[in-house]
């Protein structure tokens, strides 16, 4: 199961030129080849057409879907050069009338005039007597097409993309499904009690009624699963095909590093730097991932596996998605292997190695980001790849780092702590390890939930830090400001903090700046020139700062609590109390007590489990990230129980029928559907 994914787009507006294209050019634009796979262009929702809201009985931030006439229409201009389109209707069976508005939008006035009659889909918002939707999605009703299709059911909301219109595409999909459906072939088992895929198909787009809508949409689900747990056990099956000889150990480097730590790793720790030894000793190459929270001590472990690597006498590598990180890994294994004689290099965009064709007489330790993989690049007697924050690269881009050794060893690894059921579904082709306990020693951060109106008392506090030689850090979601949202951008934080702290004191941090630039405001901040960074997320990753103790984080209903996590972890690195202090003006008390979570709770699982209930698994952990495609009908948070089934049902066939000689049909429609990420190993 599967879709092509078409881009959204604002509204359900028709341009004339769309109206009359032939049906060819419906499915070309919506990106699919046949007309039989729109059948998987499926809708985002439904709205229960079969009645309407009220919008004068709902309460403020409610969504409504709303029946009426126009009875009013004006285009003005307002300050600041905004265009701005409004237009009033009059819902049946009230004399009321509910504003409707959109900004920038003017070619609206040709078809939004008095006498048209709208349906309309948006957010309420009150004020004072006033009720309106601003930029709602619409649909103008013509009397001339059939009701049945567009009213008086649950009514199919598709995504879409530019020059096709809501109802063009509703009608195709009437007509496909009612007159024209194609013969679907039931290409893998089902649990007994599921509809044939010819019923739900029919279902999921116009259904009779929830019930059924539920119905079919769990059998579509369990397709989606079952497909992506096919290929996740057929890269588990090729990944534990290979074999590959193990040289003897040339000197027990891993004794000698533990030897000399200055501390005890933890029980955790002991126990995964066991686990990635067995796998390092075990003639499959290893393809482990590694979680563990921020501060759990990733890099000791990450620096036992670089280590078994040396003492065969291969090389290692360890990838990070920045240069600010990569620079800093390089920094931190240089002090550790400090004594052991082990070579470590850096090799980024700007920063390569000096002496390559020395390096192939001798194992050495390879630190870069994505210059690591570009095709002109060679890493000699590459043993073991390390992937440092694995869900900031494509799976792609880890095959290509993993071509440039003979089935090297992969361990990957994030401080984004994923959730069980997450993990199960996107990386089941992996092992996995966890560090669940954090080193002694290491300060919980105090978190506080603070209003925008009490910044200035914020501000003095960071002044007080500042003055002990200690440092902060201030986040914003947006680099620059827009119309679209009311968000205050890093470009304008910096100037205002410029006149706060001093311009001296102030840097800013994004990921749009020249890594040259990027790297000195990073080290004026280091070395403690400046007293307060100013950044987007880029810093959520990757910044060891001990001196920082306060880390300050405006609109933070705008970041996922894992997100959020991640900011926090930059701060309680040092000797002294440390701080994060989330400023927001969430207008929902949902919002206030999702964001009240983080004050309370410090355990980063906790709170990413949390996440992927509020937020969805997209906003936890990309699925792209893992080679698989977004899911456009399962969801892994109820769906959990069809995970299960399709997890079992799919391990017994590929083990069955491990190249799917047997399930052509199957085999075909993941290539044709997924692309990429759907060809099996046979291709």
């Amino acid at each position: 199961m599967g879709m092509k994914p078409a881009k959204p787009a604002a509204g359900s507006r028709t341009a004339p030129a769309a109206q009359a294209a032939p049906i060819q050019r419906l499915w070309q634009k919506l990106g699919f080849a046949t007309e039989g796979e729109l059948l998987y262009h499926f809708p985002r929702r439904y709205e229960d057409r079969s009645r309407w809201h009220d919008p004068f009985t709902v309460e403020d931030g409610d969504w409504v879907t709303a029946r009426g006439k126009i009875v009013k229409a004006k285009f003005s201009r307002w300050r600041g050069g905004r265009m701005c389109f409004e237009a009033v209707i009059q819902p049946e069976g009230t004399y009321q009338g509910l504003q409707l508005v959109w900004f920038n939008m003017p070619f609206l006035k040709t078809s939004l005039v008095e006498g048209k009659e709208l349906i309309v889909h948006g957010k309420i918002q009150i004020q004072k007597e006033q009720r309106k939707l601003t930029h709602p999605e619409f649909e103008i009703i013509r009397r001339e097409e059939d009701p049945n299709i567009h009213l008086n059911r649950l009514t199919p909301i598709y995504p879409l993309t530019e020059g096709v219109g809501q109802r063009q595409v509703r009608r195709a999909l009437f007509k496909l499904v009612h007159d024209k459906m194609p013969e679907l072939e039931e290409l893998h088992p089902v649990p007994p009690d599921f509809p044939l895929l010819q019923k739900a198909m029919k279902e999921i787009h116009f259904p009779d009624s929830f019930w059924s809508l539920e119905v079919a949409r769990k059998r579509l689900a369990f397709d989606e699963l079952f497909s992506m747990q096919v290929l996740l056990a057929d890269r588990r099956r090729r990944a534990r095909s290979h074999r590959k000889v193990r040289p003897a150990r040339v000197r027990p480097l891993v004794g000698e590093f533990l030897k000399s730590l200055p501390f005890s790793p933890t029980g955790a720790q002991s126990r995964v730097i066991g686990e990635i030894g067995r796998d390092l000793d075990d003639p499959r190459p290893m393809h482990r991932l590694l979680q563990g929270d921020v501060g759990s001590g990733k890099t000791l472990v990450a620096a036992c596996a670089l280590l078994h690597a040396i003492e065969r006498g291969e090389s290692a590598a360890l990838l990070a998605p920045t240069e600010t990180l990569a620079e800093q890994h390089h920094r931190n294994l240089s002090a550790l292997f400090g004594k052991l004689g082990v070579p470590i290099h850096l090799w980024t965009r700007h920063t390569k190695p000096e002496d390559l064709p020395l390096l192939e007489r001798g194992a050495s330790v390879f630190v870069g980001t994505h210059a690591l993989f570009q095709q002109n690049v060679k890493l000699p007697r590459l043993g073991l790849g390390v992937i440092d924050e694995q869900h900031k690269f494509g799976v792609m881009q880890r095959q290509a780092f993993l071509s440039k050794g003979d089935h090297p060893d992969l361990l990957l690894m994030t401080a984004t702590p994923i959730p069980r059921t997450l993990c199960l579904a996107v990386y089941g082709d992996l092992d996995v390890s966890l560090l669940d306990e954090m080193p002694p020693g290491r300060r919980p951060v105090k978190t506080v939930l603070r209003t925008r109106e009490e910044l200035p008392k914020v501000w003095e506090y960071v002044k007080k830090e500042n003055a002990q030689g200690r440092q902060a850090y201030v986040v914003y979601p947006v680099l620059e400001e827009s119309e679209k949202h009311d968000l205050k951008s890093v470009q304008a934080a910096y100037r205002e903090l410029q006149g706060i702290f001093g311009s001296e004191r102030v840097v800013m941090l994004h990921g749009k700046m020249d890594p040259v630039e990027k790297s000195a405001r990073m080290r004026d901040f280091q070395q403690g020139r400046a007293g307060v960074m100013v950044a987007t997320s880029v810093i959520e990753v990757g910044v060891d700062v001990p001196a920082a103790t306060m880390m300050i984080v405006e609109h933070a209903e705008r970041f996922g609590l894992a997100q959020l996590h991640q900011l926090r972890g930059r701060v309680g690195r040092g000797a002294h109390n440390s701080y994060c202090v989330l400023v927001s003006d969430a207008g929902t008390p949902e919002s206030w007590e999702r964001l009240k979570v983080m004050e309370t709770v410090q355990d980063g699982f906790r709170l990413s489990e949390e996440d992927l209930k509020i937020r969805g698994p997209g906003n936890v952990l990309g699925t792209e990230q893992s080679g698989l495609p977004p899911l456009r009908v399962a969801n892994l948070v109820r769906d959990m129980p069809l995970l299960q089934q399709a997890r079992e049902l799919a391990s017994e066939l590929v083990e069955k029928d491990p190249e799917l000689k047997q399930h052509a049909g199957l085999r075909q429609r993941l290539s044709s559907f997924w692309g990429e990420a759907g060809k099996l190993s046979v291709h």
